[in-house]
């Protein structure tokens, strides 16, 4: 190492390690994890409320129908949804389906607009309240019908 009047020069390998060390101690950087850290508590909470009644129009552990059950699990987590699945479908931002990471929102249509959300949990499943006479459950979005009716993905956090 070279050695000047004002002390040692320190190789730039050094000194890059030294930068990271800097912004991470910071704060610079983290952002990124907390963001992450945000979307998989509310891929968490959804996974809790799997069992939970069906309720038209619900929106509390009592019942869920599709779009309540995300807006509650959001909702617990600081983050305010509209209120049915047709306008959850066209805010947050826009993903493709590879894109997809836990709590992101996935929407179907089985007529003419997006009509049904779920939840987005990892690995390749979503949590949903599917209907009437049925409790909140894990699905695989490859199955033959989501696969036939997704319409788009969405991310809010």
């Amino acid at each position: 190492m070279k050695t000047f009047r004002n002390g040692p020069v320190l190789p730039a390998a050094m000194l890059a390690v030294a930068a990271a060390a800097l912004l991470a101690l910071s704060g610079c950087g983290g952002k990124r994890a907390r963001v992450q850290q945000l979307a998989k508590s509310v891929a968490a909470s959804a996974e809790k409320y799997v069992g939970t009644p069906y309720k038209s129009g619900g929106r509390s552990p009592k019942g869920f129908d599709c779009s309540g059950l995300a807006w509650f699990v959001y909702r617990q987590h600081g983050i305010e949804l509209p209120d049915s699945s047709l306008k959850q479908s066209r805010s947050g931002t826009k993903i493709d389906r590879e894109e997809l990471v836990p709590g992101d929102l996935v929407f179907f249509r089985s007529g003419r607009t997006v009509d049904h959300v779920g939840v987005y949990v990892g690995g390749g499943y979503m949590v949903h309240a599917p209907g009437a006479g049925k409790k909140v459950r894990r699905a695989n979005l490859e199955d033959k019908y989501y696969r036939q009716h997704f319409v788009t993905a969405r991310r809010y956090i």
